[in-house]
């Protein structure tokens, strides 16, 4: 009894942190309120959370906690545009270990699939999913659950960050791409226009858009002994933070590995799953996707991270991707990016 009471509290515990974030953000929203003249820990109040305990290094903050300290903020300073103005001060090294993982990457395509993947540990808000389409590269972010009045915040501060994330990747001042979000133009927007890239409102999706050829371009800080030891802390980090049950896709990302057979297909991956391959095929229908879909997207982050690789000729590349010859893995190539592996290769080496 006593050891099934010890194993309950440590699955709480294990929940818990799940369901948690990085109290830099809840710190980088109080520095926002505290310039505007309002006491700081008037945002705290009614939560165990104090300035002092926020200092703590590596303290994690539950969403519940999180969510109440935006609220609060909001109100006390009546400007629903916080999400803004938080994105916007948003560094890489807040996310931490993904942060530090994503600088070093050698391109931006292979830094953005990383945010990706790891997004999960460092909010559990939104998921978000990288394709590209019509010659633009397109980061597409929705909603896990309803929020309510928190909605716009909340992916105000994620598309936002990652605009800005992509200043400092790139070490480039304004890299051309849009934001859209699906809700009308609020009334705050015009105070935060001038620092921000175009922004299309009333779209049919929330979506940072920005050219594919982006996607090629090698980093400033690009290290690859870097990448891999962050790598590894960010692993560790999913080992005791695992993607939560209803975050499926995460889940389904997780597994498509190739081993020595190549990728697994969606009876493999439903079995691992606990579930049968038509009920993974029809929730992923209900999230949007499909597991191809979802295979693709692997498959063209794995072939960047490859065709990088100058030691690998085409016709490697495409068996380790599971193709039996190369045009049949140019043709899938020139569908994911709409450039063929070749030139691709040669930009990157340029």
């Amino acid at each position: 009894m006593r050891d099934t009471q010890k194993n309950i509290s440590a699955d709480k515990r294990r929940a818990k942190l799940r369901n948690s974030e990085p109290a830099a953000y809840l710190r980088t929203m109080i520095e926002i309120v505290a310039e505007r003249g309002i006491d700081p820990a008037e945002i705290l109040k009614g939560s165990r959370l104090t300035l002092a305990l926020l200092e703590t290094p590596d303290l994690r903050v539950s969403a519940q906690e999180r969510a109440g300290a935006m609220i609060r903020a909001v109100q006390l300073t009546g400007d629903r545009g916080l999400g803004l103005e938080f994105g916007l001060r948003t560094t890489p090294i807040a996310h931490g270990y993904v942060g530090y993982a994503a600088m070093s990457c050698a391109t931006l395509g292979e830094a953005m699939a990383l945010v990706v993947r790891y997004l999960h540990l460092r909010q559990r808000d939104v998921v978000l999913q990288l394709s590209v389409e019509n010659g633009w590269s397109v980061l597409e972010a929705r909603d896990t659950h309803r929020f309510g009045p928190l909605r716009h915040i909340v992916h105000e501060c994620i598309l936002v960050g990652f605009y800005r994330m992509l200043e400092f990747l790139l070490g480039e001042t304004r890299p051309p791409c849009e934001l859209w979000f699906d809700w009308p133009e609020p009334e705050y927007y015009q105070r935060y226009a001038a620092r921000l890239p175009t922004v299309r409102f009333d779209a049919p999706a929330v979506q940072l858009r920005l050219s594919a050829d982006y996607l090629h371009k090698r980093l400033v800080m690009a290290d690859p002994e870097a990448v891999k030891r962050a790598v590894e802390q960010c692993e560790r980090e999913m080992a005791t933070a695992s993607p939560p049950a209803e975050n499926l896709l995460e889940r389904v990302r997780a597994e498509l590995t190739p081993g020595t057979d190549g990728y697994p297909d969606l009876e493999t991956v439903a079995s691992c799953l606990f579930m049968s391959s038509r009920t993974l095929k029809r929730k992923l229908e209900e999230r949007g996707t499909r597991f191809q879909q979802l295979l693709d997207e692997v498959r063209y982050r794995h072939a960047l991270q490859l065709l990088d690789n100058p030691d690998l000729d085409i016709q490697q590349v495409a068996t380790a991707l599971g193709y039996q010859d190369p045009p049949s893995f140019t043709r899938a190539f020139r569908r994911w990016s709409g450039q063929s592996p070749s030139a691709v290769r040669d930009h990157s080496v340029g």
